[in-house]
């Protein structure tokens, strides 16, 4: 008994620190730029956001590992987040589908007739985040709100999935845990009572992604039934450009390392989820598109697929922050044979599909203070231009990761976001 009377003192001291330092880090220099949704609220979640930002760096210089790096910030982020207490409207089992762990909601409520489902895959780059039960650490207690939202609004079963996270475990490992779930839950979600001619899937950020991926891969599996909707919540399905004018708008806006997803955050994931390693040459290089050699860039496939800046709408280029494409003849050919069996990876790039004409209506969310905008736009007009029904929604004040802040106490724009959710899944469920 006083042991655990000790490591509850312990833990208490622990997380006073913590918020004394997110106190600290508001006094800390923010941008805040004009229309972003709610200021002082973005401004409180900076101040998190800076403090976790300076305590996983001080991890990382002090073992020298970036996976040292990404635990402190899973670690905080578990930490940081209080419990959720059970909602009496959504039952949660922890089960595992095909050797990967899973999170089932289903309403309390429901008679014996069949529902729809919904499989939605969490974001963090592919390297955070969690469906909600290891303890590792976790976006728990933010993505979890939402599945028992989508659960209780929809009536439907809703599966959250713990896919393997880099750098611990690199490409494809995150994919194929996503693929053996889709195809387990579309063979088998019966047991659970769900109407598999009426499944939806979704995800924000990295499971915007995945979400792009894994419809694709439905399509190749003829004998199973496809997903009737997917939510790609601000995807990025691209690392092919990653100096679009949406890129170039943010670091106009924030700089280098400001913002919720600084320019610099994309390519430290993408590297971490295809070599497990982040140096700092290799982020350079991304940042300035030298990390696709100058030949690969003459190719038909990226003209014609690939080079996002020269595909996205004009509407997107405003010349008040768009200075034109970057390094369109010039590529690092010696980083770029290092991840180029990746890169042109059907399972990593979802552009490098062809057809897209028998996709499911698709939902894409974008927000403008976000350098994955233009991931979003291209998608949608790669989905639209093939025949698939798009309903694509910019929200103007948004900012990357707002979804997750929603509620009473959220941001209204987040709020917004879940009930244009709701609505598109209700209308092709």
């Amino acid at each position: 008994m006083l042991q655990y009377i000790c490591q509850r003192i312990m833990k208490w001291f622990e997380l006073l620190g913590h918020r004394i330092g997110i106190s600290l880090c508001l006094f800390y220099p923010t941008i805040v730029p004009k229309g972003i949704a709610e200021p002082w609220k973005y401004r409180k979640l900076m101040a998190q956001s800076w403090y976790i930002k300076f305590m996983a760096l001080r991890a990382r210089r002090k073992h020298n590992s970036h996976s040292e790096r990404i635990k402190k910030v899973r670690y905080l982020r578990r930490q940081l987040t209080p419990p959720l207490p059970p909602d009496p409207k959504v039952n949660v089992k922890i089960t595992s589908w095909d050797g990967v762990q899973v999170r089932l909601h289903e309403p309390t409520n429901r008679g014996s007739e069949t529902l729809p489902g919904f499989i939605f895959f969490h974001g963090g780059g592919m390297a955070l985040g969690s469906s909600g039960f290891q303890f590792t650490f976790s976006f728990t207690e933010l993505y979890e709100p939402l599945t028992r939202i989508l659960c209780s609004r929809l009536n439907a079963v809703v599966v959250s999935v713990d896919y393997r996270l880099a750098p611990e475990n690199i490409f494809p490992a995150g994919y194929d845990d996503c693929l053996k779930v889709t195809k387990w839950f579309m063979k088998n979600g019966g047991r659970y009572g769900v109407d598999l001619q009426r499944v939806a899937m979704g995800g924000d950020s990295a499971g915007g992604y995945l979400t792009a991926l894994m419809t694709q891969a439905l399509i190749r599996e003829q004998e199973l039934p496809n997903i009737k909707v997917q939510v790609l919540i601000y995807p990025n399905v691209q690392f092919f450009d990653i100096c679009t004018p949406s890129y170039q708008k943010c670091f106009k806006t924030f700089g280098p390392k400001n913002g919720i997803l600084p320019n610099i955050a994309v390519p430290d994931f993408m590297f971490l989820y295809m070599t497990g390693d982040s140096k700092p040459q290799d982020l350079k290089d991304a940042l300035e598109n030298l990390h696709v050699s100058a030949e690969f860039k003459q190719t038909a496939l990226f003209q014609k697929q690939l080079c996002v800046t020269r595909l996205i709408p004009e509407t997107y280029r405003e010349p008040s922050y768009f200075d034109g494409p970057v390094n369109e003849n010039k590529g690092n050919t010696q980083l770029w044979e290092r991840i180029r069996h990746i890169m042109t990876d059907q399972r990593f790039a979802p552009l490098l599909e062809e057809d897209f004409s028998d996709l499911p209506p698709a939902l894409v969310q974008t927000c403008e203070f976000d350098n994955l905008r233009d991931d979003g736009v291209i998608y949608a007009q790669r989905l639209e231009s093939a025949g698939v029904k798009v309903n694509f929604i910019n929200y103007e004040d948004g900012f990357h990761g707002i979804l997750n802040f929603h509620g009473d106490n959220g941001f209204k724009t987040a709020n917004k976001m879940i009930d244009d959710i709701i609505d598109f899944t209700n209308e092709y469920l």
